[in-house]
């Protein structure tokens, strides 16, 4: 049986989202695409985590900060539907990864990036 994922970054939810008065539109379009450019590498964790709990879904919604230097730090899980340590681990340490291609110079707070976690069969 051929499991096909969906995962779903709000990537738009998360841009209204960013807590800094006076955020462009060049940075705001910077972090839709390094958010973009994180759902493959997010998709291989959850399809990794599914090997070991098939029933694996939920959502999680993940605050977080840009730092004025561009890397994404200081990030949390508002919400965690899964509740499975080595997804939400793996999740993370994809997100750490990222970094604006232009620096803002700013901390940009980044509220609400919501991401769905579910699996159906084509």
């Amino acid at each position: 049986m051929n499991k096909h994922l969906c995962l779903s970054l709000a990537i738009i939810a998360a841009l209204g989202a960013c807590k800094s008065a006076g955020t462009n539109p060049a940075i705001r379009a910077d972090i839709s695409a390094k958010l973009a450019s994180a759902q493959e590498p997010i998709q291989r964790c959850y399809q990794s985590s599914l090997t070991t709990n098939r029933k694996l879904r939920g959502m999680y919604v993940v605050q977080m900060a840009a730092a004025p230097d561009g890397q994404f730090t200081e990030i949390n899980l508002r919400r965690d539907e899964p509740a499975d340590p080595v997804l939400r681990f793996c999740v993370i340490a994809e997100l750490a990864k990222l970094k604006l291609e232009k620096p803002p110079g700013a901390r940009i707070v980044i509220e609400s990036v919501p991401i769905k976690f579910e699996w159906s069969n084509p």
